[in-house]
C-alpha cells in the first residue's frame, strides 16, 4: 500500500466518507497528530514556577482593582444609610417638579414645536365616533326569528 502524509488540519477537511475511502486505499499518516497524553505533558512542561507566579500576580492585581472599584461605589452611594431611617431622611426630598429637572421654559423664543404650530379647533368639532343611532321597530330583533325563517315548529 502507498503511504499518504497529511497534517491533522488537512485531514479534517475531508468528509467522513472520503476519509474512509482514503483509509481503505492508502496508509494514512498524520504528521502532527499528538495523543491526549502527549498534549498533557507538553502543557505541564510549559507551566513552571516563573510562569505560574506571573499569572498569579496578574490575577491578584486585577482582583485588587475590582475590589477598590466596588468599595468606592458602595461608599459613595450608601454613605449614611441606616435601616431605622426613612428614604426621605437618608436622601432628602424625593419628589422633584418638572421645572427643577428640565429647567424653566423660556418665554420669548422663536422656536417651533416638534410637530409644528398647534391648530386651534373651532366650536364645531368633528367627532371621531358616529352619532348614536336610534332603532326603529323594523330594526329591533325579533323574538321568534327562527319561525319567520323556517315556519312554525311541528312536534307531532
Amino acid at each position: 500500500m502507498q503511504k499518504l502524509f497529511f497534517t491533522a488540519k488537512e485531514w479534517n477537511r475531508f468528509s467522513w466518507s472520503m476519509q474512509e475511502i482514503l483509509c481503505k486505499k492508502y496508509d494514512i499518516i498524520l504528521t502532527d497528530y499528538r495523543t491526549r497524553k502527549e498534549k498533557t505533558i507538553s502543557l505541564l512542561n510549559k507551566i513552571n514556577m516563573k510562569n505560574f507566579n506571573r499569572g498569579m500576580n496578574l490575577f491578584n492585581k486585577s482582583l485588587n482593582k475590582f475590589s477598590k472599584t466596588v468599595n468606592s461605589l458602595t461608599r459613595s452611594s450608601f454613605n449614611g444609610f441606616d435601616q431605622g431611617k426613612s428614604i426621605e431622611d437618608t436622601f432628602g426630598r424625593v419628589k422633584f417638579s418638572k421645572d427643577e429637572i428640565w429647567g424653566k421654559p423660556k418665554e420669548n423664543t422663536n422656536s417651533i414645536g416638534l410637530w409644528g404650530e398647534p391648530v386651534k379647533l373651532t366650536d364645531s368639532s368633528v367627532s371621531i365616533w358616529p352619532e348614536k343611532l336610534t332603532r326603529t321597530e323594523s330594526d329591533k330583533p325579533k323574538k321568534n326569528n327562527m319561525e319567520s325563517i323556517w315556519g312554525k315548529r311541528d312536534d307531532g
